[in-house]
């Protein structure tokens, strides 16, 4: 079987020559993002792709640098993860799921306390689709049963902070995921920009 690949500069992903729509877009499609995406911007897209890459370095060990007013967002997740002392099977790694005809990249997979868990990392404040986008992500992989994991977003804090971690747990979030999943009808091709989105 192919590998999926993901053009970090069109936000596309593609398995075996064809577009694949994205957990995202996905949930952009069904118009689940809410009136705050409108507040989404080019600049706070390049912060959040920073401060996760920036994020991802210091998980593989590396030197990580950001400009000095990202850098509370570094701390903010150093802290957490100094403190939590998770274990990561994945980081920042494109996954593609054949069963739902759906990709995405979830920022960490791993264990915690000996539990499975799927966590992502917010530069932003918390939305009504943050749930549903981790039971997506969390559908992608198929080494865990659904809803075996915890689901965490960790939400980082400028001034470097200690990340506010808010678990999902609403069963109903996988639900709508795998309704969202059979949905068809959604070619990448065709997508608007929002539905590319990028989230910060």
């Amino acid at each position: 079987m192919g590998r999926v690949i993901f053009d970090a500069a069109t936000h596309v992903y593609q398995f075996e020559g064809r577009d694949i729509p994205s957990v995202t877009t996905r949930i952009a499609a069904a118009g689940l993002l809410g009136a705050g995406a409108q507040f989404y911007t080019t600049a706070s897209a390049a912060r959040g792709t920073r401060v996760h890459l920036a994020c991802a370095e210091y998980d593989h060990g590396r030197e990580a640098t950001l400009p000095e007013t990202e850098r509370g967002f570094l701390d903010s997740y150093t802290f957490w993860q100094k403190m939590m002392r998770p274990t990561w099977s994945h980081i920042e790694q494109p996954q593609y799921s054949s069963t739902h005809d759906t990709a995405g990249t979830a920022d960490r997979v791993g264990t915690m306390n000996g539990q499975p868990l799927i966590v992502d990392l917010k530069t932003g404040s918390p939305a009504s689709w943050h749930g549903l986008q981790l039971a997506m992500y969390d559908l992608l992989y198929d080494d865990v049963p659904p809803q075996q994991r915890r689901r965490l977003a960790l939400y980082l804090r400028k001034d470097g902070r200690l990340a506010q971690s808010v678990e999902y747990l609403d069963p109903a979030d996988y639900t709508l995921a795998l309704a969202l999943m059979r949905r068809m009808d959604t070619d990448g091709d065709h997508l608007p920009s929002l539905e590319r989105h990028v989230d910060p």
